[in-house]
């Protein structure tokens, strides 16, 4: 049994956070949250549209710190609908958690 007390950890790697399915209106902007914990570290953080890394511009941003990312999609448009997908890994292994993304082309549709 285990006291806590060790100083070697088993490698391991979870989600602490899951995306939700998103419904907004053309030019509005989106944010998605991805939370993760495990050893070792570092933890990779991947974003992916549709199976498809995301593509980083002016509309399209990627915050990553040590246990979390977030993805920024602003002006949206129905383009920007899809599968978003971020997925986390260390050496040992990865985990991913999944949203879909709804644009609507107009207001109040």
């Amino acid at each position: 049994m285990e006291d806590g007390t060790s100083t070697s950890k088993r490698p391991y790697i979870r989600l602490n956070s899951f995306l939700s399915n998103v419904t907004k209106n053309a030019g509005q902007e989106v944010r998605f949250k991805c939370e993760a914990a495990g050893t070792p570290l570092p933890l990779q953080f991947t974003w992916l549209k549709n199976h498809a890394p995301v593509e980083k511009n002016r509309k399209t941003r990627v915050k990553n710190r040590e246990y979390w990312s977030r993805l920024i999609i602003t002006d949206l448009d129905v383009l920007d609908s899809g599968y978003y997908q971020c997925v986390v890994s260390n050496s040992v292994a990865s985990v991913n958690t999944t949203a879909v993304l709804r644009v609507s082309s107009h207001v109040g549709e």
